[in-house]
C-alpha cells in the first residue's frame, strides 16, 4: 500500500497566507482607500506581512518542536499560538519600523508606534496565519495516522497470511507423518506419544493464529512439542541449551506469536548436523531479550532468510521494537526483545 500524497502543514500555511493577504489588501483598499490604495507597493507590504507573520510562527514551531510528543496536542497548539503572539511584535517592529516606515519610506518609529501598531496588526495577521497553522497541523497529524493505521492493517493482513502458510507447512507435515508412520511399526507407544505431541502442536498453531503477542511461558511449552518432533526425527543432532537468568515470571513477559518455532526452523533449515556432529542450539532468557545462537554449518539447499526478515516485519508492525541477527566469529546470534506487561493490583 503506497501512502497517498497530502499537501503539508507549512504547504497548506503558505497557500492561506498569499491568498489570505491578498484578500485583506483588497478589503482595506476598499474600506480605507486613503490609507491603502490600490497599488503594488501596498499589495507588496500585505504579501510580505503576512509571510513574515508565517515566518514568525515557523520560527516559534521550530524552537518549541521538541515539546509535540511530550505534552497533548491541545497543549502544544495553545503553546504555540502563545510564543508566536508574543514574538509578533518583533517580527513587527522589524518589518514595519524598520524596513517598511525609516528605511523605504524614511519615517521615524518609536517603540511605542510599533507596539501599538503591532498589537492592531495582530488581529489581522497572526491570529488567523497562526490558527490556519495549527489546522494544517492538526489534519495532517490525523491524516498520517489514518494511514499509518490502514499501512498497519495492511501490512499485518499480509504477515498473518504469511505465517499460516509457514505454520501449515507441507514439508513439515509430509516429515512428521512419515516419522509418525514408521513408529507406529516400530513402538506403538512411542507413536501415540508423538501423535499426541503432533497435536499439541497443531492446536497451537490454530489457536494462536488469533493472537499477536502470547506469554513466554506458552512459547516455551510450545517449544519443547517442537524440539520432541526435531528428536524424532533428527535424533540427537540438534541440541538445545536453555538458560533462563530472569526475575519475572514467564507469564508476565511476552513475544510474537511462533517465534521460537521460527528460529528453530530457521536453524534446521540453515544448518547441517548428525548424530557424530551434533548442533547446540543456545537459547538465553533475561527480563530484556530472549537470544538464540548456534555455529554456522552452511547447507549447499539453505535458502534465503525470510522466516526472519518476516518476523522482524511482524515485531515492527505489532510491537514497535526491533529484532536483531547477524553472525559474529563463525556463530549466527538473534537477539528478539521480549514485551513487559505490568499486572495491577486490587485492594
Amino acid at each position: 500500500m503506497k501512502r497517498i500524497r497530502y499537501i503539508t502543514t507549512w504547504q497548506f500555511a503558505l497557500g492561506f497566507t498569499l491568498l489570505y493577504s491578498a484578500f485583506v489588501f483588497y478589503l482595506f483598499a476598499q474600506l480605507h482607500p486613503q490609507g491603502t490604495p490600490f497599488d503594488l507597493p501596498s499589495f507588496f507590504f500585505f504579501i510580505g506581512a503576512g509571510l513574515g507573520t508565517l515566518l514568525t510562527v515557523y520560527g516559534c514551531h521550530r524552537i518549541i518542536r521538541r515539546l509535540e510528543n511530550r505534552v497533548s496536542p491541545g497543549v502544544f497548539y495553545g503553546l504555540l499560538f502563545l510564543v508566536s503572539l508574543l514574538m509578533f511584535p518583533v517580527f513587527y517592529g522589524l518589518y514595519w519600523g524598520l524596513l517598511v516606515n525609516r528605511i523605504i519610506y524614511g519615517g521615524g518609529a518609536t517603540v511605542l508606534s510599533v507596539l501599538r501598531e503591532a498589537r492592531l496588526t495582530a488581529g489581522v495577521f497572526q491570529v488567523p496565519v497562526c490558527f490556519a497553522t495549527i489546522l494544517g497541523m492538526y489534519n495532517e497529524k490525523v491524516f498520517r495516522l489514518n494511514q499509518d493505521i490502514l499501512l498497519k492493517e495492511n501490512m499485518l493482513a499480509e504477515t498473518r497470511l504469511t505465517q499460516l502458510q509457514q505454520q501449515v507447512d507441507p514439508h513439515f507435515l509430509f516429515n512428521n507423518l512419515n516419522i509418525l508412520s514408521a513408529l507406529i511399526r516400530q513402538s506403538p507407544d512411542q507413536a501415540e506419544l508423538f501423535s499426541q505431541r503432533l497435536s499439541e502442536l497443531y492446536r497451537y498453531y490454530l489457536r494462536s493464529g488469533r493472537q499477536q503477542l502470547v506469554t513466554l511461558q506458552e512459547e516455551m511449552q510450545y517449544m519443547q512439542d517442537y524440539l520432541y518432533l526435531l528428536k524424532c526425527r533428527f535424533g540427537e543432532a540438534f541440541v538445545p541449551d536453555i538458560k533462563t537468568p530472569i526475575i519475572l515470571s514467564p507469564q508476565e513477559l511476552f513475544l510474537v506469536t511462533g517465534t521460537l518455532q521460527l528460529l528453530l526452523e530457521n536453524v534446521v533449515k540453515h544448518n547441517a548436523a548428525s548424530l557424530h556432529q551434533p548442533l547446540t542450539i543456545h537459547i538465553r532468557i533475561t527480563d530484556e531479550e530472549l537470544i538464540m545462537e548456534n555455529e554456522i554449518r552452511v547447507r549447499e539447499s539453505a535458502s534465503e532468510k525470510v522466516g526472519l526478515q518476516n518476523l522482524e516485519h511482524r515485531y515492527r508492525i505489532l510491537t514497535g521494537k526491533k529484532i536483531s541477527y547477524g553472525t559474529a566469529e563463525g556463530t549466527f546470534q538473534v537477539r528478539i526483545p521480549l514485551i513487559k506487561q505490568l499486572k495491577t493490583t486490587t485492594a
